[in-house]
């Protein structure tokens, strides 16, 4: 049996759950309009092409009434590596996500922060 390793389902697992509650927050999120129209990542039927078009289209307008344009730009991609989650659960409760989600995310940034 020394050829054999054991196959952790941790991580397949823990994939199942992080969509089960992207899905749910979404919906949540969706339904009570939370999000602003200006959010594009992350979002169905919207993509860096609607971001795109929208920045052209205001470029565009400024420089027809001969005015300025101006944007920012921030990656965001190892954002959730250094985001304080109390503040995160906070503010999940403040859009009103509550009760036993509020309590399973709590537990998994837990979970996570130990095995990370």
């Amino acid at each position: 049996m020394p050829n054999y390793r054991l196959i952790s389902l941790l991580k397949s697992l823990s994939e199942i759950v992080e969509k089960i509650m992207q899905t749910r927050f979404m919906n949540h999120l969706t339904k009570y309009n939370i999000l602003s129209s200006q959010q594009y990542g992350f979002r169905e039927n919207l993509t860096t092409d609607n971001a795109t078009y929208h920045l052209t289209y205001a470029i565009s307008t400024a420089m027809n009434n001969k005015s300025k344009a101006e944007d920012i730009f921030c990656d965001m991609e190892k954002a959730f590596d250094f985001f304080n989650h109390n503040i995160l659960l906070f503010k999940m409760e403040l859009y009103g996500i509550i009760g036993k989600e509020i309590t399973i995310y709590a537990q998994y940034l837990t979970d996570i922060n130990e095995y990370s």
